[in-house]
């Protein structure tokens, strides 16, 4: 008789083979291999966007772990409690990486992952004391070396009559100032010795003005809202995104929930203020109002993006009051522009699907051109380009391109706007393009390139190690600026020939990403990207008197 046989617990022996036997193993294999192909694929395009390659990398992060739970609990053959397990942790792990989960991942466009916390931790702004007002007055002077808007004086960002020293090793920038700021996109406007930028410290969306070579806070007005788009500032960032315009004695902000306000100069305290979404009736955009007030005349216009009439409002400067709203067009993140086209003057919208020309008399539309977008993702940041003959230059990024417009007059009296070309290059995402002597110089997916304005043939393009990314762009003299978005500054010489480096030097963190403008009033730089800022003084080829220290 075999001794086993008849032992009490022998019922709970399983002596079949296959009960232990592991059930397509091939399944989790082929599947995670399968979802790498596809990501792979993404990687090794040099002209796919990165942003695109990093989204899809995480969704494909996500699928592999539940791909690998659904074998587990369906079809590997383990015991009851062993599918359990190990069906569940994969996903705890992508769960703990959810806008639920614990851990809050802080991503950019290109690079990806820079950085995580512990989503109950405090955020770097919520840690940042909210100053007090200052009750003393200053004098208040601008100058012709002001930069007092975004992209400064310009259609693009550009500093005329001043030319760069481009030897940093022999006559390096001089950092004057670095300190902590508050989160947020916005960058610095500078009128004589104060520079004004708009900043989330915690509950608080502050306009804060600092002293120009000390850093110094001067004052600050504030309104208790707090912008997060993703819950956690993972995706998009905290906190307000247009940079203020100074325009005489007035400071001009468009917060980041649509709070437009006026305030004085000297002193920040409110003149006037005004709610643009609640008053129009319009819904916020994924990643919050970025479009900085526009100043023509006695009018302040906006994108409000409202779809009954009032997608762009124009202001009263000095009293508030409501002017004229129109059209129907939801925002996109560019900010309205004032041009002189065709005879007309009006202000260029780019708005979610289509640019606009409304006359700035009554907003009435002059024209209406079809430019595809989506505002919860690939809708524009960048400027529509008003140039000499009656033409426009477009830039979007997400596959899109660029595009030359022809404005004209027809015969009945009504304006047409015209394509010269569209072409798939400049494809531009969180920045803006520069022109120079018939060329465009602009980021397409994070890489430098170089187009013919008349043509947009493609005469030169450098992808650089570390990138560029979604960085941003300024022209001075003859020589491009560029602020990487790892915080990098570059110096490249404006030339259709082929990219020439000048110059590097790190100005901000490379682990924070850097997506705000810098501003230059020469020979002082601003740079700042959500958690820090810094002046540098930047040498220059025959420095004027005016501008020596």
């Amino acid at each position: 008789m075999d001794p086993f046989i008849d032992l009490p617990h022998s019922k709970e022996v399983s002596l079949d083979p296959n009960a232990m036997r592991l059930r397509r193993p091939w399944f989790p294999i082929l599947w995670t291999v399968l979802l790498a192909l596809g990501v792979g694929c993404l990687h090794f395009n040099p002209e796919g966007d990165p942003g695109v390659r990093n989204t899809v990398s995480f969704f494909a992060i996500g699928l592999a772990a539940f791909g690998i739970a659904f074998w587990s609990f369906f079809l590997s053959g383990w015991s009851h409690g062993r599918r359990w397990l190990l069906a569940l942790i994969p996903v705890l792990i992508v769960y703990s990486y959810s806008p639920l989960g614990p851990i809050q991942l802080i991503l950019n466009g290109d690079v990806g992952l820079v950085d995580w916390r512990w989503r109950w931790a405090s955020a770097p702004d919520e840690k940042l004391a909210v100053p007090g007002r200052a009750s003393a007055t200053y004098r208040w002077e601008t100058t012709p070396n002001d930069y007092p808007r975004f992209l400064g004086n310009h259609y693009w960002a550009e500093v005329k009559d001043v030319r760069l020293e481009t030897d940093w090793e022999l006559h390096p920038p001089k950092e004057i100032w670095r300190k902590k700021i508050g989160a947020g996109w916005s960058a610095f406007a500078i009128v004589s010795d104060h520079a004004v930028t708009h900043e989330q410290r915690g509950a608080s969306e502050l306009v804060t003005c600092y002293k120009l070579l000390t850093g110094e806070i001067v004052w600050t007005h504030a309104d208790p809202v707090r912008f997060d788009p993703a819950g956690g500032g993972a995706l998009g960032g905290i906190g307000p995104r247009a940079t203020p315009t100074i325009d005489g004695e007035n400071v001009f902000t468009h917060g980041a929930t649509g709070i437009l306000n006026c305030l004085d100069a000297r002193t920040g305290n409110l003149v006037w203020s005004h709610n643009t979404l609640a008053e129009n009736n319009a819904d916020n955009i994924s990643w919050g109002k970025a479009g900085s007030p526009l100043v023509v005349d006695d009018l302040v216009v906006v994108s409000v993006g409202g779809t009954e009439g009032n997608s762009l409002v124009a202001y009263r400067r000095n009293q508030g009051e409501l002017v004229w709203s129109a059209g129907d067009d939801r925002s996109s993140y560019a900010s309205p522009v004032f041009a002189e086209i065709a005879g007309q003057r009006v202000i260029l919208s780019v708005n979610e699907d289509f640019v606009t020309a409304h006359r700035l008399d009554n907003g009435s539309i002059v024209w209406r051109y079809e430019w595809p977008g989506n505002s919860d993702s690939n809708a524009t940041t960048s400027q529509p380009i008003p140039l000499v003959g009656d033409q426009v230059f477009l830039s979007k990024g997400y596959g899109i391109g660029s595009s030359l417009l022809q404005l004209g007059k027809l015969a009945n009296g009504e304006f047409e706007a015209n394509p010269l070309w569209v072409k798939s290059v400049m494809k531009t995402k969180i920045s803006n393009v520069l022109v120079h002597d018939g060329y465009v110089y602009g980021l397409d997916n994070g890489i430098l390139q170089c187009i013919e304005l008349a043509s947009g043939k493609n005469h030169w393009k450098k992808r650089r190690s570390p990138p560029v990314g979604h960085g941003q762009v300024l022209l001075v003299g003859d020589t491009i600026v560029i602020l990487t978005e790892s915080g990098e500054l570059l110096l490249v010489e404006a030339s259709p020939r082929k990219y020439h480096e000048l110059a590097n030097l790190r100005v901000l963190p490379s682990e924070q990403v850097t997506w705000n403008n810098p501003a230059f009033a020469p020979p002082y730089l601003l740079v700042r990207n959500s958690q820090e800022a810094a002046c540098y003084k930047i040498p220059l080829a025959d420095l004027p008197p005016e501008l020596a220290l």
